[in-house]
């Protein structure tokens, strides 16, 4: 009785890890290029430098809401696609220090907390992602762990290998 209790366990996790990771790689594969995936508004992305610390930490994972530009105010942390031709168009998360309205057009002026001077360039309303409203810095050490292929292989790959053969062999005795 208690192995089909965790079999019908193992079978539930195993089918939500699955529609999951579709539900993921479709958001991922259907995004357009130029664009950030975004499911009901929101994205997540993972922290590469330590531009923001000691507030937001590197190899933390953020959660950015997608915020009209006016409604941004200095102070917010956002999420913007960098005009700084050394990032190539990247996305980058840094402080507001002030807002510039410059022939009609909403600049923000940026500035990761851990560096000395503000961004070189202004980053235009357009390139605005959204407003960072969830950080965690464990949750993004552990999608760091799982982006390691071999870690990713013992993790979910094996575990979902062995509810694949513990079916089979239900299904055949």
């Amino acid at each position: 009785m208690k192995t089909r209790w965790i079999f019908k366990l193992f079978n539930a996790a195993a089918i939500a890890l699955i529609l999951v990771s579709v539900f993921v790689l479709l958001s991922v594969v259907l995004t357009p290029a130029g664009q950030v995936p975004q499911v009901l508004g929101y994205s997540v992305f993972r922290v590469m430098t330590g531009s923001m610390e000691p507030e937001i930490r590197e190899d933390s994972l953020l959660v950015v809401q997608k915020t009209p530009p006016e409604d941004i105010v200095p102070g917010d942390v956002i999420s913007f696609f960098s005009p700084d031709p050394m990032l190539e168009g990247a996305v980058n998360t840094h402080r507001v220090v002030r807002i510039e309205k410059e022939n009609g057009r909403t600049q923000f002026i940026t500035k990761g907390d851990a560096n000395v001077i503000e961004d070189t360039y202004p980053t235009d309303a357009s390139a605005l992602v959204g407003r960072v409203v969830f950080k965690s810095y464990g949750l993004g050490k552990a999608v760091s762990l799982l982006s390691n292929p071999l870690v990713f292989g013992i993790i979910i790959l094996l575990p979902l290998l062995v509810i694949l053969l513990m079916n089979l062999y239900r299904a055949v005795r």
